[in-house]
């Protein structure tokens, strides 16, 4: 199946379909790990801070847009060690940060979050920004492969421990 879809940026109109996706996202994230609260209690609210940061940060929202619907998104904005943080080169002290990546599930593999991530990058190329950077909990072995064909290579890894266990 050839999919036909554009990708832009995120309108002011859009933010009801962007809210039902979100809170499928955190849903889907919940699955991987129970941490994550539910999407019918943050969609709204973790939108409108994931907007806000956008805002602040140089960053923007960008969406897969076919003829009948909106078939994902993506969120990006820059981040910036802290000042006196050194121990990365200099060059690399200001990043794009990929926080968010949603595709609906018919719509997997038909390159609809390749384009997303294409536009989230030119959008740091613009920037002069040399490096991007993206998360995912460690147990989404389908976002792990999906952005290692993207040309992403792990970087960090972080562990954790419940204390009261």
């Amino acid at each position: 199946m050839q999919a036909n879809f554009t990708i832009r940026t995120a309108k002011p109109e859009d933010r009801l379909i962007l809210i039902t996706l979100m809170k499928l996202l955190q849903d889907a994230e919940r699955e991987l790990c129970l941490n994550r609260t539910l999407g019918s209690e943050i969609g709204d609210a973790h939108l409108a801070y994931l907007e806000e940061l956008a805002g602040k940060q140089n960053g923007q929202i960008y969406v897969a847009e076919s003829k009948e619907d909106i078939l994902g998104f993506v969120v990006c904005f820059v981040e910036k060690l802290d000042e006196g943080d050194l121990h990365v080169v200099e060059s690399e002290r200001e990043y794009g940060y990929i926080s968010d990546l949603y595709v609906v599930p018919v719509m997997r593999k038909h390159g609809v979050g390749a384009e997303l991530m294409q536009a989230a990058e030119r959008h740091f190329l613009d920037l002069d920004l040399e490096v991007v950077r993206v998360g995912l909990l460690c147990s989404n072995e389908p976002a792990a492969k999906f952005y290692q064909k993207a040309g992403y290579r792990p970087y960090e890894i972080f562990y954790k421990k419940h204390l009261n266990e």
